[in-house]
């Protein structure tokens, strides 16, 4: 019997849109009923994942940042914490300013921008009409307020720098991060690399959950689609991939779902804690 399942958000539970299917959502309602723990198990900051936790109506501890952040939903009852020191701080920024690219910083509630993009601004509009416990932080790194200051603050407090490099520059970048056997290098789609301690990631975070929870690795499903969700498919008893999942990632699961426009949460849930078929 499964005792938790642990769901990635972007490219798994949401649609492109960045919406939640009532497909999704009723059937991750029926698994709660059960009592099925709901991990959300994100590279987002743990305040972005609260939305689609306080949207489904979760009460269970969110695991954040890759796996380097696992807190409760609600409290703040920290149950794993990795971090980048302040020397990984600044061998990325120095090592990134070498291929022209900028990075952005997160903490649980607030990110530290250095380049502007689209979900930045889209958190921005957000924080307008949310209560100050959801509102995500954001501060931009200028002359006011500069990389060395929030070096010098924040170091050993971060748990994920992400960039956005020109698609020539990512292979040489993941390869010269790498270099340093103090930080960990993924990609949570084909734009993008992420940047957590070595000691982060989602199966590290998924296993100090199980362990509060007293749940047993072959007692946990984990569904993901993207590079980022390798290491918590490795340690689930039953790892799924999504329909659109990246290739390595459908190798290393022993099933795979529908596709995020086609309910792939939702199929699983049916399959494996209702055991039915989905409808």
């Amino acid at each position: 019997m499964y005792k938790m399942i642990c769901i990635d958000i972007d490219g798994t539970l949401v649609q492109p849109d960045l919406s939640v299917s009532q497909a999704n959502a009723e059937a991750i309602a029926k698994a709660k009923a059960k009592g099925v723990v709901i991990a959300l198990s994100t590279g987002r900051m743990h305040r972005s994942a609260l939305a689609y936790a306080d949207e489904l109506q979760l009460t269970d501890p969110i695991i954040s940042s890759n796996g380097a952040y696992v807190r409760s939903k609600e409290g703040n009852e920290v149950y794993y914490e990795q971090n980048l020191s302040t020397e990984d701080l600044q061998f990325l920024v120095n090592t990134l300013e070498k291929f022209d690219t900028k990075i952005n910083f997160y903490d649980p509630r607030e990110m530290f921008i250095s380049e502007v993009r689209d979900y930045v601004l889209r958190y921005e509009r957000a924080a307008a009409t949310l209560p100050e416990n959801r509102r995500i932080a954001i501060r931009y790194l200028s002359e006011s307020y500069t990389m060395e200051d929030f070096i010098a603050e924040k170091g050993g407090k971060i748990q994920k720098g992400i960039v956005f490099p020109r698609p020539d520059r990512i292979d040489a970048i993941r390869e010269a991060v790498a270099q340093n056997p103090s930080i960990r290098v993924v990609s949570s789609g084909a734009d993008n690399l992420e940047f957590t301690s070595w000691h982060a990631d989602k199966g590290k975070g998924v296993l100090a959950l199980a362990k509060v929870l007293n749940i047993q690795p072959h007692e946990i499903i984990a569904v993901g689609d993207s590079e980022n969700d390798l290491a918590m498919l490795r340690v689930a008893g039953m790892p799924v991939a999504m329909g659109n999942a990246a290739p390595e990632v459908k190798a290393a699961a022993k099933y795979v779902t529908g596709t995020n426009l086609e309910d792939g949460v939702a199929r699983m849930i049916h399959r494996f804690i209702l055991e039915e078929n989905p409808s």
